[in-house]
C-alpha cells in the first residue's frame, strides 16, 4: 500500500471519527484532530462520547495498531497528503448553512502545509464552496499549499461504519482529475458506482438526495393525513406505493416526520440556497412545512383525547431522532416535549440510550420540569397518556397488558405506528397512530 498520511479536522465528531478509524484499520497513518480536549480524554480511556454500532472497539483496535493518533495541534497535520474537513455547518436563523468552521479549517490546514496537499470537504456545504475555497487560498496566498476536493459523506448514525465499509456511491468533485482519483481511490469496494465530476455537482448531490429523501417522508405523511379522513391504512398504501420499483418502500413510513442533524438542515440551507439565486423551492418549502405540521398533530392527537393538557400526566416515550443513535440534536421530539410543557403538562420522558438533559445536550432551562426516568414502565406508572416519539425495539417488545394495568387511562398516541390497531384494541388500550 503506498504510504499515504491521512488528516482529519474534526476528527472526534461523529463523521469524523468514523472517517479516521476506517482509514487507519486500512492501513493509512491517520491523524484525528480536533480541540475538543474533554472528548479527547474520554476516547482515549476507551469510551465514545456517543454511540456508533462498531465503532468503538475499532478506535481501540486501530489506536492499539498505531495507525490511528489523536492531536489537538493542527500543525501535526502538516505532512499529511489529504486533510478531510469534517466539521459541522449547522443552520443559521435564515436556514443558511453556516460554513465559517469549514473556512477557518481549511485556512488553519493550509497555513500549516509542510507540502502541497489536498483539502477534502466532508462536510455538507452550499453549492459553490469549494470554487469559493479556491478563490479564498489565491486571495490569501495560500493556493501553492492546497487543492481543494469536495468529497460528500452518506454516513447514516446507527449504520455509519457498515456504511464507510459499503458505500451506496462514492462522488468526488474536483478541478484537478489527478487530485480526484486520488481520493476516489483510497477505498473503492469492487462493483461501488463512483463518480467523478466537477465541485457544484458534488455538492448539490448531497443536498439534492437528503432532501428527495425528506420529500418522501412528508409525501407519506400527507397522504397519512388522508388514510384518516377516509378511514385507510398508510401502513397498507405505503406498502402497495413501495412495491412499484420506480419508487421502492424507503423512506415511506408515515410517522412524527423527519429530524436529526442532517435532513432538516439540509433542507432550510436548499431553500436558502434557491432563495439567494432568486428563484423559489415551492415544492421544497412544502415538505419543511408539512412536516412542522406532523409535529403539532402529534400534540393536537392528545388534545383530541385529553382535551386540556393543564395538568396531564404524560409519559414521552424516545427522544433520540432515530433508533439506534444517542442523538438528540434537531429531534422532533425536542419541539413537541416544549410544547407539551408550554401547555403545562406534567411529562416523564425515557430513552433508552439518552438518559437525561447531560446526555442529550440540553439544560434544564429548555425542558423545565421534565422527569427522565429509567424505563419505560416507570414513565407510563399512573400516566393519562403514553407518547411514543422513536421506534425503538425496547418499545415494540412492551408488555402492552403491564403498560395498561399501569396507567391511569390506558392512551397511547403512537407518533411511529409501531403497534397494530386491532391488537391494541384487543386489550381494550386507545391506541392513536398516523394514518391508521
Amino acid at each position: 500500500m503506498e504510504k499515504i498520511k491521512i488528516g482529519v479536522v474534526g476528527g472526534l465528531g461523529h463523521i469524523g471519527l468514523i472517517q479516521a478509524a476506517c482509514l487507519a484499520k486500512l492501513g493509512y497513518q491517520t491523524t484525528a484532530y480536533d480541540n475538543n480536549s474533554f472528548k479527547m480524554e474520554i476516547i482515549l480511556r476507551g469510551k465514545l462520547p456517543f454511540y456508533e454500532p462498531g465503532l468503538e472497539e475499532l478506535v481501540k483496535e486501530t489506536l492499539k495498531s498505531g495507525f490511528l493518533t489523536f492531536t489537538s495541534r493542527s500543525e501535526d497535520l502538516g505532512e499529511s497528503d489529504l486533510v478531510f474537513i469534517c466539521v459541522g455547518t449547522p443552520s443559521l436563523p435564515t436556514g443558511e448553512a453556516d460554513t465559517s468552521q469549514v473556512y477557518a479549517a481549511v485556512e488553519e490546514v493550509a497555513r500549516n502545509r509542510k507540502k502541497h496537499g489536498l483539502a477534502v470537504i466532508k462536510s455538507t456545504v452550499p453549492v459553490g464552496t469549494s470554487r469559493k475555497l479556491t478563490a479564498y487560498l489565491e486571495e490569501h496566498k495560500l493556493s501553492a499549499n492546497i487543492t481543494m476536493v469536495s468529497n460528500p459523506e452518506f454516513l447514516r448514525e446507527g449504520s455509519g461504519v457498515e456504511d464507510f465499509w459499503q458505500p451506496s456511491r462514492i462522488i468526488v468533485g474536483a478541478s484537478s482529475e489527478e487530485a480526484a482519483k486520488k481520493v476516489a481511490g483510497l477505498y473503492r469496494p469492487p462493483g461501488i458506482k463512483t463518480i467523478i465530476t466537477s465541485w457544484e455537482n458534488a455538492e448539490l448531490i448531497k443536498y439534492a438526495g437528503n432532501t428527495f429523501l425528506a420529500a418522501k417522508i412528508s409525501f407519506i405523511n400527507e397522504i397519512a393525513g388522508m388514510c384518516e379522513t377516509v378511514n385507510a391504512d398508510i401502513r397498507i398504501v405505503s406498502k402497495g406505493i413501495g412495491l412499484d420499483p420506480r419508487i421502492n418502500p424507503y423512506f415511506l413510513e408515515a410517522g412524527a416526520g423527519f429530524s436529526g442533524p442532517c435532513l432538516e438542515k439540509d433542507l432550510k440551507a436548499l431553500i436558502n440556497q434557491f432563495q439567494k439565486t432568486g428563484r423559489k423551492a415551492k415544492l421544497l418549502e412544502t415538505v419543511l412545512e408539512v412536516n412542522e405540521g406532523q409535529r403539532s398533530a402529534m400534540v393536537q392527537k392528545l388534545r383530541e383525547q385529553l382535551g386540556s393538557l393543564k395538568g396531564r400526566r404524560i409519559a414521552v416515550l424516545g427522544m433520540a431522532f432515530k433508533a439506534e443513535t444517542d442523538d438528540v440534536r434537531d429531534s422532533h421530539s425536542l419541539p413537541i416535549v416544549k410544547k407539551l410543557l408550554s401547555l403545562e403538562a406534567e411529562l416523564s420522558i425515557h430513552d433508552p440510550w439518552v438518559k437525561g438533559l447531560r446526555q442529550a445536550g440540553l439544560s434544564e432551562d429548555e425542558l423545565p420540569g421534565a422527569k427522565w426516568v429509567h424505563s419505560p414502565y416507570e414513565a407510563v406508572q399512573g400516566k393519562d397518556a403514553a407518547l411514543i416519539l422513536t421506534a425503538w425495539p425496547e418499545y415494540r417488545a412492551l408488555d402492552l397488558l403491564r403498560v395498561k394495568d399501569s396507567m391511569a387511562y390506558p392512551l397511547v398516541v403512537d407518533g411511529r405506528n409501531i403497534f397494530d390497531p386491532q391488537d391494541m384494541r384487543k386489550l381494550e388500550i386507545n391506541y392513536v397512530g398516523v394514518g391508521i
